[in-house]
């Protein structure tokens, strides 16, 4: 038990994942856009783990894979194709312009 020193996140099946309190990716990924000068509505984040949840939340376009954790699930704006099935590059293809077509 971790009590106050740890915040403990199961990742998948095999793993525990350990952090100091308040660390997360969501705070991790504010701090970095804070410092570029972008803001979370610019951000579009992706994931499938509980250890996710925090970072799609946070951002501007949270996307979790068909096949992600309840919640990873629950938290995300969007839902794509399973990471077997190449959901991330799925929604990156629809998303963004035709390759050549950028300033």
């Amino acid at each position: 038990m971790a009590g106050e020193s740890a915040s403990v996140t199961l990742a998948g099946t095999a793993f525990v994942e350990l952090a100091a309190p308040g660390v997360t990716k969501g705070a991790a990924l504010a701090r970095l856009a804070e410092r570029l000068g972008v803001g979370a509505g610019e951000v579009v984040a992706f994931g499938d783990q509980p250890t996710d949840a925090p970072m799609l939340a946070w951002a501007g376009t949270g996307v979790a894979v068909a096949n992600a954790h309840p919640a990873a699930l629950a938290v995300a704006d969007e839902v794509t194709a399973s990471n077997d099935a190449d959901g991330v590059a799925r929604w990156l293809e629809r998303a963004l312009p035709p390759t050549g077509t950028w300033p």
